[in-house]
Order: structure tokens, then sequence, then C-alpha cells
């Protein structure tokens, strides 16, 4: 970096790493200038898209500006004219067509659901139409991942921000299964379809939307808006209910675990912005999900399984944001009908077995971790008698057990001396343990 900066590159945002900005002439053309501030712009409202940028120009790097849209074209103007350039390596040029906002794209893309909703209930002319229209609404991810937008206006996704406003998503959810009820009403007037059959349309559209939802493992953060529709599933209140499980539950935790791993982590950081009532309430549609298959059938199949992993996405949510208690993810069927012998059996074979709630410890309570514990320190104990035995056989005698000789006078100064003995061979630490008191017969079993 050059210490000498004119008045754009005095700003606190001006310092970056060598290793991710790329240095570039100034170019008087107008259509150049005109595209270097509009990758600028680009760079500082949505970023490079790299996890871990370290240009504090870039709204990817977490020391980064988070500028309204007006500050931010000032001080994309700045940086296009200082002498020094601070464009991350591999941004575009030239700005995205996917920035290049249109009345027409608003209009095709940015419909709030209210309309879109009001105008399927207007159009209809049967029940079948109004059910089919309202499918139609909801299983479009195009429209969705475009709807329950923040102020009601089209902004870009980040790996940061989402830019959805849950509450718009609980509303809408809530005149949808309760159209009696809800701020929209937009069946009420109209009378032909109950409660259950709007929610069957409701559930119907989502499993679509689930079954359908294939999202290119693409890390650009311009590639980031069909991620929405995950996070508007994920906030479904049906999902608590036994009768969807089969339908969009299933087909939700798959579409999720088929994500690559950078866009889970996205999700992870979206699902913060969640306010915590509605965050607790998707963990326990999870937990009562895992609860009834483990109760019902006694099995760990590929279901749970991934229930499993997508709450862990949850409670890595909640390790930042800490919105609940640690203790939401604790579940009592795991914890209590497991056999966390089987269990842990599996989570050593790595190589044979893809599952177990041994790697998943979030939904294990104190009680079933410290079993795991004494599991583990048996098996270790047994690897090392039968490893001792084994030597012993071929290369002499060797004690399979860790013998501690101590005095009970001087007790704890005995042992602390000997197990300080060990340190050279860590691997006697793990033998099982007998005790000789001297001056008396006998051994005692640590």
């Amino acid at each position: 970096m050059q210490d000498g900066h004119d008045g754009a590159a005095s700003s606190p945002h001006m310092a970056s790493s060598p290793n991710t900005v790329d240095q570039f002439a100034p170019n008087p053309d107008y259509d150049s200038c005109r595209s270097l501030i509009n990758s600028y712009f680009y760079q500082i409202t949505l970023g490079c898209g790299t996890v871990h940028c370290t240009n504090r120009n870039c709204f990817s790097c977490p020391e980064g500006p988070r500028l309204d849209p007006t500050t931010a074209a000032l001080l994309a103007v700045k940086l296009a004219q200082s002498t020094t350039h601070y464009l991350c390596a591999g941004a575009a040029i030239t700005i995205p067509e996917s920035l290049q906002w249109t009345d027409s794209r608003q209009s095709a893309e940015v419909v709030p659901l209210k309309t879109m909703l009001a105008n399927a209930a207007s159009s209809a002319q049967s029940q079948v139409e109004l059910s089919a229209a309202l499918r139609r609404c909801l299983s479009n991810p195009d429209s969705l991942s475009w709807s329950f937008l923040k102020n009601g206006k089209p902004s870009r996704a980040t790996e940061h921000q989402s830019g959805i406003d849950c509450n718009a998503v609980a509303e809408a959810y809530a005149a949808m299964l309760k159209p009696g009820q809800g701020p929209l009403a937009i069946v009420n007037a109209r009378g032909e379809l109950t409660d259950s059959m709007l929610s069957d349309v409701v559930a119907a559209a989502l499993e679509d939307l689930c079954r359908g939802a294939i999202v290119p493992a693409q890390g650009t953060a311009h590639k980031l808006e069909p991620l929405r529709l995950f996070v508007i599933v994920l906030l479904f209140p049906g999902l608590m209910e036994p009768e969807y499980h089969n339908t969009i539950f299933k087909k939700l935790c798959s579409a999720i675990n088929s994500l690559s791993q950078e866009q889970r982590d996205i999700i992870k950081c979206w699902m913060s912005e969640c306010p915590a009532n509605m965050f607790r309430d998707t963990i326990v549609a999870f937990q009562q999900f895992i609860t009834i298959y483990v109760n019902e059938y006694r099995c760990i199949d590929d279901h749970v399984a991934s229930a499993t992993k997508v709450l862990g996405i949850l409670w890595g949510t909640n390790q930042t944001a800490h919105l609940v208690s640690f203790k939401e993810f604790y579940n009592d069927a795991i914890n209590e009908l497991v056999d966390f012998t089987e269990d842990f059996a599996r989570w050593k074979d790595i190589q044979r077995c893809s599952f177990s709630f041994c790697a998943h410890p979030y939904v294990l309570d104190p009680g079933t971790k410290s079993k795991l514990l004494q599991l583990d320190a048996n098996n270790q104990m047994r690897t090392q008698i039968r490893g001792a035995l084994f030597r012993s056989i071929f290369g002499g005698s060797e004690c399979p057990y860790l013998i501690l000789k101590v005095r009970r006078e001087q007790l704890i100064r005995d042992t602390l001396l000997q197990i300080s003995a060990c340190q050279h061979q860590q691997e006697d630490l793990k033998k099982p343990l007998k005790v000789i008191f001297k001056g008396e017969e006998g051994i005692d079993e640590g």
C-alpha cells in the first residue's frame, strides 16, 4: 500500500491486504471509469464473494463497510478517483446484469406477496382455479426469493445478510393459514376455501418448492438470492405438524443437506436474523420430528440423520447469535432411547457408518456425554490391554495394567509422583488401574 493518498484514500475503509487486491492503472476513458465505479459499488455493497476476504473496502470482509446505497456510491467514486486502487482480485470490471434494476425486472420478480395473493384470489373463477393460483404463487422460487424483503424494497442478498423480513414471513403465513383472522384476509371475502383446504394448498406449494430446490453451488455474492427460500420454508409453522413430515419436512431437510458447505454456512448466518421466538419454534419443529421418529420406529434412518444435521446448522447459528439456551437442542428421546454403546461403535467405525449421534453432541445432555466418556475410557483401556498382551507374546513381558504403589498416609503425594513419571509413556495412563498399598496385602481395583 502507498502512504500518499488523496482525499478519498483517507477513508477509514482504505486499508486492505496486498494478497487480495489487484492494482489497476487509471483509465481516463469515460466508459472504463464508469465501469470501475460500478465495480467498486458492487464490491462495497455486495462483496467479492470470498469467504475470508481481507480487503476493508469489500463487503465480504468482516471489517468491511456496511453503508447505505448513497454513501456507498460516494465512496465508490472516491475509490475510482484514487491513484491507488482497491479492487478485489477477480472482481467484476462491469456491473453485473443482475444489479441493473429496471421497472420490468422489479415488476416481474419483486412482487409483494400480498399483491400476488390478492391478484390470484380476484382473478380465479372457481375453487380449483383459486387453489392452483395460490399454489403457483407460493411454489415459484424466483418470486419467493424476492418477497418478504425488508422495507418492501428489492435488495441483494450477501453472505451476512439475507434481506428477509422474518416478521413479514410470519404475517404472511398467518394470513394464508388463517384467512379469516390474518391481515390479508384474501379468501375471507370469497369464502371458497376453508382453513384446512388453504393449509393443504400452502403445504403442497412448499412441497413443490422443496422438491425442486436445487441451487447451483456458486459462491459469488450475486447468486445468493435463491437461498432465501430455505429460510422462508424453515419459518413455516406447519413444520410442527406431523401431517407435513412426509411431505414438506423430509424434502426440506434433504434439499438443505444437498447444498454445498459454503451455502449451508450462509443459511446458518442468515438464520441469526430471526427473532428469538421464531428461531425457537423452528428448533421445536425439528425436535418434534426427531422425537416422533425415534419413538415410533426405534431406529436411526436417513430422515433422522438428515434432520439432525439441519438442526446442527441451527445450533451453529445459536453459537454466534445466542438466541436461545443451548439446552433447547437437547433431545430427550435420543438421550433416553438410543443405544449409545452401538452409536459409539458407529462413531468409531467412520468408514462403514456415515452417521452417529456421537458426531452431533449438541443433541446430547450432560448425562449422556458422561456415559460416552466412560465408554471411551473403557474402550481405550481394552485397546491398551490387547496391545500389551500382544507385545508381551512377541517382545517380552509388559504389564497390561497401570499399577500405583502408594502409602495410605502419603496417598496424594505418592500418586502424583508416579503419574508424573508416566508423562513420557502417556499410553500407560490409558491402562486399567490397580493400586497396591505398601505394607498391606491384596490389590485394589483403581
